[in-house]
């Protein structure tokens, strides 16, 4: 198969919206997938790297965006650098041999979630601006710990230390893994950590749930531990650990899986009633902090599950959003078991402790619904506008729930306004001068190149935009813009018929009044690779400030 991975896309649509107080509406339709037919979609080719929480076409616009001191990125990163866990000059907490957390135990958790924040923020100051010094420093943080890490024990909350952080310090490496300075043995170390002492504790949990019954533990503990295995099998190019997670999203028995952790819907589908909605407001922020995560991460290697059964996971976000914002929601009387024998257990009224938590979980749910065609204003949107410009550990307290999402958002999701409206354009390479132009050739594989502008057909590309990316159809021919699974620097840019490839998905990223254009398989730009003559090749290389990787989009 040409395609990196295979795809499960929903579109989302949009209906009117009636005032700041009203949810926007999303177009939904029945849902009449079998359980078999919802575990078809699973499988998987190959990885897309980077691809958890961020892609490279994401680290392209944000490096874009914050050289160009253009807001909302520009105040997300001095966000990020204000925080001290960002500097190279952080002093690790940790490592040690055994992490506790939980009563009865000598607790030393927090060394470890502060140094993943530290690990993380530095990752990306490296990423963003290319800081050698903070490179080394989230290098230095992981070497530490996967040279000494042996478990993670405590009460029953060391589930919780298990999948929490072990998806936050997945993404951490995942953002690290093309660093020159991180050695592949090194590398390999970290990944066997993941491997031996935090994939096992996630799968444990989600098979037995500590020996209780079913539903006795709350939603994000099944929600963390699936976003664990889903960032380590991503990490660690796992495909079978990758489905596992996706499936226990769509059929597992416990609260996290998506039809147990949004039990009832309302308003045709546009709000749902999460899990710990009757329990207190800071818990179900958190579910909606890792649904967001996890709903991301696999959205980064095509499978769109916050558009699953109708749009549920984002249902869910705008019934909480809503609540928390002082708004009224219905609520239906909730029933389950806790302890080894599942005692009946009721909550009949929504919870109003903790109401209006402040988390950094709102960005990414607010962009996506902005690359998704949701226009006006939705309570997700609102809650974003109350917290921006997200931080992240260490701007929300010292305690763990500060910790409990990486944050910095408005760096890191927002994607602004659709920079090139649906139409018929011509391609203009800054450097060279040339037109991207088909040659006339019309067979799947033939390559693309430059030419010298002229009226013709080779020359016009169809852009049309959908859930989130771009796609280039030339009008000889009708074939599409595609990467055809070309990963190499200065490999081919090549052309074939319309699918649902992210080979030939891309994103359109404004540099000034050019635009670089970013292939979603791959993570590279459209270059001109130096040439000036006709018909010399489009390339891909990484992305960097050359002139040949800036084009001008004429009608």
């Amino acid at each position: 198969m040409k395609s990196k991975i295979l795809i499960f896309l929903s579109c989302l649509s949009l209906i009117f919206i009636l005032g700041c107080k009203k949810s926007s509406s999303l177009v939904t339709a029945n849902d009449s997938l079998t359980s078999a037919s919802k575990l078809a979609v699973n499988a998987t080719s190959g990885f897309i790297h980077p691809g958890m929480l961020h892609s490279q076409a994401d680290f392209i616009r944000m490096q874009t965006m914050v050289n160009a001191h253009a807001e909302p990125w520009l105040s997300g990163w001095n966000k990020l650098t204000d925080n001290s866990h960002s500097a190279s000059t952080y002093n690790m907490q940790g490592p040690v041999d055994t992490v506790y957390r939980g009563s009865g135990s000598p607790q030393n958790y927090s060394k470890l979630y502060n140094d993943i924040a530290a690990a993380y923020q530095n990752a990306l100051r490296w990423k963003v601006n290319g800081d050698i010094a903070c490179g080394n420093k989230a290098v230095a943080i992981m070497n530490a710990w996967s040279s000494r890490l042996k478990s993670i024990n405590g009460s029953a909350d060391r589930w919780l230390a298990a999948g929490i952080y072990g998806y936050e310090f997945a993404n951490a490496a995942e953002i690290m893994r093309d660093y020159s300075g991180w050695s592949a043995t090194d590398f390999t170390r970290f990944k066997d950590m993941m491997l031996n002492v935090f994939y096992p504790m996630n799968h444990a949990f989600l098979v037995n749930h500590n020996g209780a019954c079913i539903t006795n533990y709350w939603a994000n503990w099944d929600l963390c531990s699936m976003a664990s295995i889903l960032s380590i099998g991503i990490l660690c190019d796992d495909t079978n650990k990758f489905n596992e997670a996706i499936t226990y999203f769509k059929t597992g028995a416990g609260n996290g899986s998506i039809d147990h952790a949004v039990p009832f819907l309302y308003n045709s589908g546009q709000l749902g009633q999460g899990q710990e909605s009757g329990r207190d407001q800071g818990h179900q922020c958190l579910d909606i902090s890792l649904l967001g995560a996890f709903c991301q991460m696999a959205y980064n290697q095509g499978q769109d599950l916050f558009a699953y059964e109708n749009n549920k996971a984002l249902a869910v976000c705008e019934y909480t959003a809503s609540y928390n914002l002082g708004n009224t929601v219905p609520f239906t009387t909730y029933n389950w078991g806790n302890g080894q024998h599942c005692s009946a257990q009721t909550q009949t009224v929504i919870a109003e402790g903790g109401r209006g938590d402040i988390r950094p979980s709102w960005e990414l749910i607010y962009n996506y619904q902005q690359s998704h065609g949701v226009t006006g204003t939705t309570y997700s949107g609102q809650y974003a506008a109350k917290v921006r410009p997200e931080g992240g550990g260490g701007n929300y307290g010292p305690n763990s729930g500060g910790y409990d999402q990486l944050g910095f958002g408005t760096l890191t999701y927002s994607v602004g306004a659709q920079p090139v409206a649906n139409g018929t354009y011509k391609l203009i390479n800054r450097a060279s001068g040339k037109c991207l132009d088909n040659l006339g050739l019309t067979t799947n594989g033939t390559n693309v190149a430059q030419w010298a502008s002229s009226g013709s057909n080779n020359q016009k590309w169809v852009i049309t935009y959908s859930d989130g990316f771009y796609k280039l159809a030339c009008v000889t021919g009708s074939k599409c813009l595609d990467s055809y699974d070309h990963t190499a620097d200065g490999s081919t840019v090549a052309q074939s018929a319309s699918g649902s490839s992210t080979n030939q998905q891309w994103t359109i990223i404004p540099v000034g009044s050019y635009y670089k254009i970013v292939n979603r398989t791959n993570g590279k730009c459209l270059d001109s690779g130096g040439g000036t003559t006709d018909r010399s090749a489009v390339q891909f290389w990484p992305s960097n400030n050359s002139n040949d990787q800036q084009w001008s989009i004429a009608p």
